[in-house]
C-alpha cells in the first residue's frame, strides 16, 4: 500500500487594526504586548514539554514521519486531552483511503510498518528500529520490491540495497536505497554525493579516492552494485571511470525525508480536505448499488481508450433539487487508475452541476442516473476504483473493477467485448474525437449491469470493434471478414439460431479498426436465459476470434429501463490540453514502456508548452538515454519557474555542463535559487560549476552552505 500524507485544515480568524490605533499605542502597551509574546512563546514550549507520555509518543514516534509541520505545531499547542484525541481522530480519518468505512487501511498499514521496523531494524534488540535509517525508509515507503544483502569482504563494508518501484508521484518510477554497515549491525543511509564510494570501504581502501574506491566495489561486488553506489536512480548516466555522482540521488533522498511536507503530498491533503468539506458526513453506500461497464476501443488515431459507464441500479437513489423555480443536479465523479498491485497511476475527476428544464425533469423521471467517460490507457492490467457522489444528498456510490486492455495485434485480428446498447446516434467529427462510447462517428448508449434483461419485442442491439495491426488499413483494402451471430438457450437443445453478415475490409479505418453491430429480434423468443456468441473469421488466414454476452428474456416487470446519462463535461479540454496524452504516458510508464511514454509526454508538451510535469518526464527520458543535447533543447531558461522540480533543474544543469556549457549551468541554478527556498543539492551543484569556471572562493562558500543545509534535515528524537 502506498501511504499518502493528508492533513486537516487549521485556520485563524483575521484581525484588523486601523492605522490610528496602531500609532496611538503607548510605550507601556507595547511593553505589555512584548511581555505577552514572551509568555506565549514560553507557554508554547511548555506545552510541548509537558505533553502526557502517550501523546508525546504519538507525536514523536507514531506520526513522526507522516505528520506535516503545520499539524505538528497545531498539536503542540492543543490545551486539553479531549482536543488531542479529536485531533488524532481527524488526523487518521483524513488519510483514510476508504472514508466512512468501519476500518482505516491507511492507519492499519502504517502501524504494521512501525511494528515491523521496531522489531526488525533495532540495534541490539532495543526495540528502537522505528528510529533507525532503515526504519524510517521502511515506514515511509513500505516493503521494498527487492532486497540484496552484501556482507563485509575485502575492505568493503557490509551493505543492504533495497529496490523500489514508484510509490509517490514526487519520486522516480524506480530507485534504489543503499544502507552501509557503519558499525556491526548498525546500518546507515548512504548518499552517493555526500558520502561517496569512499564511505563504503575500510582500512587501506578508505585512503583511496572515489575512483579507486568504486573500482574496489566493482571488483568485489559487481558492476551493478558499483553503479548503484554512484546513482540510486537506474539508467542515470554514470560510470566507474570518473566515479562522479549527480545530485539527483540526494534530491530524491531529501524528498523521501520530507515527504510529509512535499507539495504533491500537500496537494493530495488539500484535495481530501476539500472533498470532506464539500460532502460533509457523506454516506458511502455498497458497490452493488452502482453498476459499471467498461470496454477498450481504439480511437481515430489508433490509441486505446477504456470507455466506462457508471449507473445507479435504482432511479430512487438519485435526487435533484429546486431553486428559484429551476431544477438542478450536482455530482462528483472520480476514477482512480491503479496497477494490479494497487499503486496509483493517475486520477480522472469531474464535478458537474447543471440546471434542468421542466421538460427535462418529466423526461428523466423514473429513469436511473448514469455517468459516462473514458480513460487513456496503455495495454495491460489495471484496477479501477469508481466513486459517484450526489452532492445534494451527500451520498457516494462506489465500485471497483479489474480490467485488462489488450494490445493491438502484430498480426491477425483482435475482437473487443460485445457491448449491448439501447440507442445509437450519429455525431459530428469534432464530437466523435472526445465523446464516450463513440466509434466510427456513432454514439452508443450502453446497457450497464451484470444482468441484461429484455422483454419480448425489445430487440437485442449490440456493437463490437475489430482490430487489425496498426497501419494495415492505410492501403487499398480488399476482401472481407465473415461474422456469425449465434444465440440460443444453453440449457435447451434445438434453440440455437444464427445470423450471418460480411464485413468488407474497406470499412477498416487507416489505423486498422472496424466497428460493426447487429440487431437481434426477441419477439418470438420465450422467456429464459440466453447466450450470444459473435464469431469473426478471416477467410484468407482461417483465423477466428470470439466474443460473447449473456442476456435474459423476461416479463415486463423485469425489463431494462432507459437511463438518463451525463458525460464527463471536461473531455474535449482533456484532449485539446494534452492532459489525456500525459495520463496515457503515465500508464505506459507504469507498464515499463518508457519509449512509448516519452512519445505521449512529447505530445502533451506540444499541445501545452506550459505543462511542467510533461517536460520533466521528457527531461528524465533523454537524460537516461544520455542525449544531453535534447535535454537542453527541451528546457530553455525561459521555461524555468517556481514550479519546476528541483530534480529537473539539476538534470538540465548537468546536461548543460556535459554539453560544454558550465556557465549556462551555473546561471540556471542561480536562477532557480532565486525562485525557491534554499536547497542543499542546488547549492552543491552550483559549487561544482563554480569550480569548473575557476571561481574557487565562491565554490567553497557555496559548498559550505549546501552541506549545512543538507545536514539540517530533521532526525528522529532519541528513543
Amino acid at each position: 500500500m502506498s501511504l499518502c500524507q493528508l492533513t486537516p485544515g487549521v485556520s485563524a480568524a483575521p484581525t484588523r487594526f486601523s492605522s490610528s490605533n496602531v500609532f496611538s499605542c503607548s510605550r507601556r502597551l507595547r511593553a505589555a504586548l512584548a511581555l505577552c509574546a514572551v509568555l506565549l512563546s514560553a507557554a508554547a514550549g511548555l506545552a510541548k514539554d509537558t505533553l502526557p507520555p502517550r501523546y508525546k509518543e504519538w507525536l514523536d514516534k507514531d506520526a513522526l514521519y507522516i505528520i506535516t509541520r503545520d499539524e505538528r505545531d497545531t498539536f503542540r499547542h492543543l490545551a486539553s486531552d479531549t482536543d488531542r484525541d479529536s485531533f488524532i481522530e481527524r488526523f487518521w480519518e483524513v488519510r483514510n483511503t476508504t472514508p466512512g468505512a468501519p476500518n482505516n487501511p491507511y492507519k492499519e498499514e502504517h502501524y504494521r510498518r512501525v511494528e515491523y521496523a521496531s522489531q526488525h531494524f533495532s540495534n541490539n534488540g532495543a526495540g528502537n528500529g522505528w528510529a533507525t535509517d532503515m526504519g524510517r525508509i521502511y515506514i515511509t515507503l513500505g516493503e521494498p520490491k527487492q532486497k540484496a544483502r552484501y556482507v563485509v569482504q575485502g575492505g568493503v563494508r557490509g551493505m543492504e540495497i533495497w529496490f523500489y518501484s514508484n510509490s509517490h508521484p514526487a519520486l522516480p518510477p524506480f530507485f534504489y536505497i543503499v544502507f552501509y554497515e557503519k558499525n556491526p549491525a548498525d546500518f546507515r543511509l548512504y548518499s552517493p554525493y555526500m558520502d561517496g564510494p569512499q564511505k563504503l570501504v575500510t582500512g587501506i581502501s578508505a585512503e583511496k579516492n572515489r575512483v579507486e574506491a568504486v573500482r574496489d566495489i566493482d571488483r568485489l561486488l559487481g558492476r551493478e552494485v558499483a553503479l548503484t553506489t554512484l546513482s540510486l536512480i537506474p539508467g542515470e548516466p554514470v560510470n566507474i571511470n570518473d566515479a562522479n555522482s549527480s545530485l539527483s540521488s540526494d534530491v530524491m533522498l531529501g524528498v523521501i525525508k520530507g515527504l510529509a511536507n512535499h507539495p504533491y503530498t500537500i496537494d493530495a491533503l488539500n484535495l481530501r480536505r476539500s472533498l470532506a468539506e464539500s460532502v460533509t458526513h457523506r454516506v458511502v453506500l455498497p458497490g452493488e448499488l452502482l453498476g459499471a461497464v467498461t470496454v477498450p476501443l481504439r480511437d481515430s488515431q489508433g490509441n486505446i481508450r477504456l470507455h466506462y459507464a457508471l449507473r445507479l441500479t435504482q432511479a430512487k437513489d438519485f435526487a435533484i433539487a429546486q431553486s428559484d423555480e429551476r431544477f438542478y443536479y450536482s455530482i462528483e465523479a472520480e476514477v482512480k487508475v491503479l496497477t494490479p498491485e494497487g499503486k496509483l497511476i493517475f486520477t480522472r475527476a469531474s464535478k458537474q452541476a447543471r440546471f434542468l428544464t421542466q421538460e427535462d425533469v418529466e423526461r428523466i423521471q423514473g429513469k436511473p442516473f448514469g455517468f459516462q467517460g473514458w480513460l487513456p490507457l496503455a495495454p495491460g492490467k489495471y484496477k479501477l476504483e469508481f466513486t459517484l457522489t450526489n452532492v445534494l444528498t451527500k451520498t457516494a456510490f462506489t465500485g471497483e473493477r479489474e480490467i485488462a486492455v489488450p494490445a493491438p495485434p502484430l498480426e491477425g485480428l483482435t475482437l473487443s467485448d460485445v457491448v449491448p446498447f439501447s440507442n445509437a446516434t450519429s455525431v459530428s467529427r469534432d464530437q466523435a474525437s472526445y465523446l464516450p462510447f463513440t466509434a466510427s462517428g456513432i454514439r452508443f448508449t450502453p446497457y450497464v449491469g451484470l444482468d441484461l434483461s429484455l422483454v419480448p419485442g425489445q430487440d437485442l442491439k449490440f456493437f463490437y470493434q475489430v482490430w487489425e495491426p496498426t497501419g494495415k488499413g492505410t492501403g487499398p483494402a480488399e476482401g472481407k471478414l465473415l461474422a456469425d451471430y449465434a444465440y440460443g438457450r444453453p440449457s435447451v437443445s434445438g434453440t440455437a439460431q444464427t445470423l450471418h453478415e460480411d464485413l468488407p475490409r474497406e470499412q477498416f479505418d487507416p489505423f486498422g479498426s472496424l466497428v460493426s453491430g447487429k440487431k437481434v429480434p426477441t419477439t418470438d423468443l420465450p422467456t429464459g436465459n440466453y447466450r450470444l456468441t459473435v464469431t469473426v473469421a478471416d477467410p484468407a488466414t482461417q483465423q477466428k476470434r470470439f466474443s460473447s454476452l449473456a442476456f435474459h428474456v423476461v416479463t415486463d416487470e423485469g425489463s431494462a429501463s432507459d437511463p438518463w446519462d451525463v458525460d464527463d463535461s471536461g473531455l474535449a479540454e482533456y484532449v485539446s490540453s494534452g492532459q489525456a496524452d500525459y495520463d496515457r504516458g503515465l500508464s505506459y510508464q507504469a507498464s515499463g514502456n518508457s519509449a512509448a511514454a516519452a512519445d505521449f509526454f512529447r505530445a502533451a508538451l506540444q499541445k501545452n508548452s506550459a505543462n511542467e510535469r510533461a517536460r520533466a518526464r521528457m527531461v528524465d527520458f533523454y537524460f537516461q538515454k544520455g542525449d544531453f543535447a535534447r535535454v537542453t533543447e527541451l528546457f530553455p531558461r525561459t521555461f524555468l519557474s517556481a514550479q519546476t522540480e528541483e530534480g529537473t533543474v539539476l538534470t538540465v544543469a548537468d546536461s548543460l555542463d556535459k554539453t560544454g556549457s558550465p556557465q549556462r549551468a551555473a546561471d540556471l541554478v542561480e536562477s532557480a535559487l532565486t525562485m525557491r527556498p534554499p536547497s542543499g543539492p542546488l547549492y552543491l551543484a552550483l559549487a561544482n560549476y563554480y569550480k569548473r569556471l575557476g571561481q574557487t572562493a565562491k565554490a567553497e562558500a557555496t559548498e559550505r552552505k549546501g552541506r549545512a543545509l543538507i545536514s539540517e534535515t530533521p532526525t528522529p528524537p532519541p528513543s
